[in-house]
């Protein structure tokens, strides 16, 4: 049985832009963090009773690969042509469909079990553009280069995508004041709502001229973040995450509601943060939340009944950690 390990990531700033719609008319860059929180793909051959096996939040045997629900990992076995049944399992730590990137995680979890299991060399770009190519070309899944890129490299990335979808990736080392900066300050807060990231994609699509303006502005805030990163600054990042919420408003009405506005109200007033944004596509998902005082935020989201998630950097991106 051959097992990976692929880490969900956090877009920190400029997310969106890696969007086709925008780079190729404006090009691409933001900053990506890989956190310890993962999706878990097994692979073994069936060669007892020669049937798919495959074991997600359902469970599926077949006799055809063409039957598999499950079309991401159904098109990613046809992408390797693979012909012998196998057994493919998936499990993650967190929920799915919460904006922090877990679609893209299988995939690129699942390329590197097949690479395993078929020993095949593969470069860490090649890795990335195959995943792309079966979630946004064959499975139509939209969305951008960012979930590729962070969770096969893992840690801080900073990417920039050419108008001719070039990539150019570059993995920040280890900050110490960074480090600090996610412990003392940090927290994800569970919105309790799930949403269909592509939905929310394809709705930006409808006023683009006025889209493509806002992703100008998140773009422009990724200039700032060498600076918190090398100064692990709370206050800052606090507003520059709270100004992205309010530009990645205006992007589409199915990105916040309601219930997301008020939750964000609750946070703001009443646990003790000093900003934030939703994190991945929006309508849904985590909020990522700057604190000045940890224990205190964290106290009080207890009283008020609020889901969190404590998290620290993976600095591996996807590896394979057993095979037997």
């Amino acid at each position: 049985m051959i097992i990976s390990k692929t880490p969900f990531r956090i877009p920190v700033a400029g997310g969106g832009t890696d969007l086709e719609f925008y780079f190729k008319k404006k090009g691409s860059k933001f900053y990506s963090l890989a956190i310890d929180q993962y999706v878990y793909v097994f692979l073994t051959p069936r060669t007892i009773d020669e049937k798919y096996l495959i074991q997600t939040t359902s469970t599926q045997f077949t006799s055809s690969l063409s039957k598999v629900n499950h079309h991401l990992i159904r098109e990613t076995i046809k992408y390797f042509k693979i012909k012998e049944p196998l057994h493919i399992g998936t499990y993650t730590t967190v929920p799915t469909l919460t904006g922090l990137g877990s679609s893209s995680s299988l995939v690129v979890g699942l390329i590197n079990c097949i690479l395993k299991y078929k020993k095949i060399k593969m470069s860490n770009q090649k890795i990335i553009k195959t995943a792309f190519k079966i979630e946004r070309e064959i499975c139509l899944n939209a969305g951008g280069w960012q979930d590729q890129i962070i969770s096969q490299m893992g840690g801080l990335i900073k990417a920039e995508i050419s108008k001719k979808g070039e990539l150019k990736i570059k993995k920040i080392l280890k900050k110490k004041r960074l480090v600090n900066l996610i412990k003392k300050n940090l927290l994800l807060v569970y919105s309790k709502q799930k949403r269909q990231s592509s939905k929310v994609i394809q709705s930006q699509k409808n006023n683009l001229s006025t889209v493509i303006h806002n992703y100008d502005l998140i773009k422009s805030l990724t200039k700032k973040i060498p600076n918190i990163i090398n100064n692990g600054t709370p206050q800052l990042l606090a507003k520059l995450f709270s100004i992205h919420w309010e530009i990645k408003k205006k992007l589409s009405n199915k990105i916040s509601n309601k219930k997301i506005n008020d939750l964000y109200n609750l946070l703001i007033n009443k646990c003790f943060f000093m900003g934030g944004k939703l994190i991945g596509a929006g309508g849904g998902g985590f909020f990522l939340m700057i604190t000045k005082d940890k224990k205190k935020s964290i106290r009080l989201l207890k009283k008020n009944s609020i889901s969190y998630m404590n998290f620290n950097i993976d600095y591996v991106g996807s590896r394979i950690l057993n095979n037997f």
